[in-house]
Formats: structure tokens, C-alpha cells, sequence
């Protein structure tokens, strides 16, 4: 693939995903005011808007990582671009909960359950995706990549432990350390 600016290459894609955060939140928390005349047309918003939440926040990889990847970026750019979003949504996260915590609570904050899970699954979202790039432009490249390389490997895995620890048990597992730990030094 042809490297592209790094508008192109980083804040394009990055920007798609993260502009489908933004709006798909403020049209998720406006929808109950369209259900003053409508209510069924303010649960058909709120519910659409929803999905989009949730393919922008978790899924957002596999849409950022492969425009990133034809557009040229480096391995570096290419994992910048898909945790982007869910960098953001945690950021916001995290300075909601700065309303009722502060200081080393909030600093704690940073490892909730949902914030490491959304990560995780940036990470599994990016190695699949990577693979399949690869695959798919193989025969394009001037030089075919390896198709398994150690970046892509370690993304992989990472994902495929972080997603079924901070699924295990419905999420509960992972919650439950995450409140134990946190009365173990707060409390």
C-alpha cells in the first residue's frame, strides 16, 4: 500500500469512528425529548442511536484499523487509529466518575471492568482485523507482509485474554476484583 498523509493515514479514520461516537451519544441522550409528542418514535431513535453506540465504542476497530491499513499507516498509527475511540469513551467515563471520586480513587477508576473491556475488545477487534488485511492485500503489495508477525501476534493475544476475563461469569468476576481491590486500599 502507498503511505498517504497522515491525515489520511491517522485522523481520517480515527475521526469516521469517533465522529459515529459522538453523534450516536448526544442523539442517544436527546431521544427522550422527541418522546414527549412520540414516545415510539423516541424508543426508535434511543434504540438505533444505541447501536451505534456500541458498534462506534466496541466495534470501532474494525472499521478505523483497515481504512488506517490501506491508507498506508505504520503498525504504530494503525493501533493509535483504533484505540482512538475507545480512548475517548473512557476518558469520558472517567471523568464522569471524577464527579463522585478524586485523586488516587479516580486514578483507580481507570481499571474498571468496562474500561478494560472495551480495550480488550479494541485489541481483539485490531488482530483480527490485521490478519485480515494482510490477507486481503497480500497480492497488492509490492512486498506481501508476513501474515503472523510478533505485533500482530501480541495484539491478538492480548485481546483474546483481556475479552473472556472481563466476560467471565457475565462480567462479575472481573467487577468483583476490581470492588474488592478497590475497598482493600480505599476503605
Amino acid at each position: 500500500m502507498a503511505q498517504k498523509t497522515f491525515y489520511k493515514r491517522v485522523l481520517f479514520p480515527a475521526g469516521i469512528v469517533l465522529f459515529l461516537m459522538i453523534l450516536s451519544i448526544n442523539i442517544y441522550n436527546i431521544s427522550p425529548a422527541t418522546g414527549v409528542n412520540h414516545p415510539g418514535l423516541s424508543r426508535i431513535i434511543s434504540n438505533i442511536s444505541a447501536l451505534f453506540m456500541f458498534i462506534s465504542i466496541w466495534l470501532g476497530a474494525f472499521i478505523a484499523h483497515p481504512l488506517a491499513y490501506r491508507a498506508g499507516a505504520s503498525m504504530k498509527e494503525r493501533m493509535l487509529v483504533g484505540l482512538v475511540t475507545p480512548l475517548a469513551w473512557s476518558a469520558k467515563m472517567v471523568y464522569g466518575a471524577g464527579c463522585i471520586y478524586s485523586g488516587w480513587e479516580l486514578a483507580y477508576w481507570c481499571f474498571h471492568p468496562l474500561i478494560v473491556g472495551v480495550i480488550g475488545v479494541a485489541l481483539l477487534c485490531m488482530g483480527i482485523s490485521e490478519i485480515v488485511c494482510r490477507l486481503a492485500y497480500r497480492k497488492k503489495a509490492p512486498i506481501p507482509e508476513q501474515i503472523i508477525q510478533p505485533a500482530v501476534v501480541i495484539v491478538l493475544l492480548a485481546g483474546i485474554i483481556i475479552v473472556p476475563v472481563a466476560l467471565w461469569n457475565g462480567g462479575t468476576f472481573l467487577f468483583y476484583i476490581f470492588v474488592d481491590i478497590y475497598t482493600a486500599l480505599f476503605y
